[in-house]
């Protein structure tokens, strides 16, 4: 998924009310501050390796990251373009998806947030 989709607000975190928020509260910790200098050297490396997991609510399509919130926090201020990521409806985080995201969730203009190697037939 293009990583503008977070940077628009169109996949939210689940535990901050913004991702500047979210960005704040780990450069302020130790533990996670450590978390994204680690994340920022292997980024930078090697991309962004491990999926992050989006959930979508069934009730109102709100799409948010579940799990990944430092990754995320990374990719938007490096730039990185796309990330990788699963996905389930919440609240049932156990089933993770094998069908298409439901892209329409992210509202109008969905397929400008797919990556290509993400469109289904």
């Amino acid at each position: 998924m293009r990583t503008t989709a977070l940077r628009q607000g169109l996949v939210r975190p689940a535990e901050f009310s913004t991702w500047a928020g979210a960005r704040r509260y780990h450069e302020r910790h130790g533990r996670d501050r450590r978390v994204l200098e680690k994340l920022r050297a292997s980024i930078l490396r090697d991309g962004i390796r491990e999926p992050l997991l989006l959930g979508v609510r069934a009730t109102d399509r709100l799409v948010f990251v579940f799990e990944g919130h430092h990754r995320a926090v990374i990719a938007l201020e490096l730039g990185v373009r796309s990330f990788p990521f699963r996905w389930f409806w919440d609240p049932d985080v156990q089933a993770v998806e094998h069908e298409p995201f439901p892209h329409h969730a992210l509202g109008r203009g969905r397929q400008a947030w797919l990556c290509h190697h993400e469109t289904r037939s």
